[in-house]
């Protein structure tokens, strides 16, 4: 009877415990982070998808296409592919979108690295420097931050 209390003690305790549980990582992320790398350097070119060159919307179109799993070329139709999840919840291969001048979703990228709560990079097609790597909280990307969604292979 005594081991039963202490069971039953230790049972309440962990599962009060999973409510504070830090969120699950994306289980494809690394994978997504990886194959999106190697189109890092990779120059901008409206409307592309090739190593020759790419869009933003185009490099995630390519890594899923090269992953084997067909998505909307467009980012504000990517936008909506997949669910949406809070910020806080975000890990590596989740998918970061932007209105950038725009009145709708026009610019999107992939969650690469968490170094802190402040620090958040990610890959995605810059029209003047192409495929690279930024922080989502730089002056010039977080104002323009509308949502983050959690992709799945």
């Amino acid at each position: 009877m005594r081991t039963f209390g202490i069971f039953l003690i230790l049972l309440v305790a962990f599962s009060s415990c999973r409510k504070n549980a830090v969120p699950k990582k994306s289980a494809n992320g690394k994978i997504i982070v990886k194959t999106a790398e190697k189109y890092m350097g990779t120059p901008y070119k409206f409307g592309g998808i090739t190593t020759e060159g790419m869009d933003c919307s185009g490099l995630v179109y390519k890594v899923f296409e090269d992953l084997e799993k067909k998505i909307p070329r467009i980012s504000y139709k990517q936008a909506e592919y997949f669910k949406e999840i809070k910020l806080e919840q975000a890990a590596l291969g989740d998918l970061l979108y932007f209105k950038v001048g725009s009145k709708r979703i026009n610019h999107t990228g992939i969650i690469s690295e968490i170094k802190s709560p402040g620090e958040i990079l990610f890959i995605h097609a810059s029209t003047t420097k192409g495929v690279r790597e930024d922080n989502l909280f730089s002056k010039y990307w977080y104002p323009k931050f509308v949502k983050v969604t959690r992709p799945q292979l």
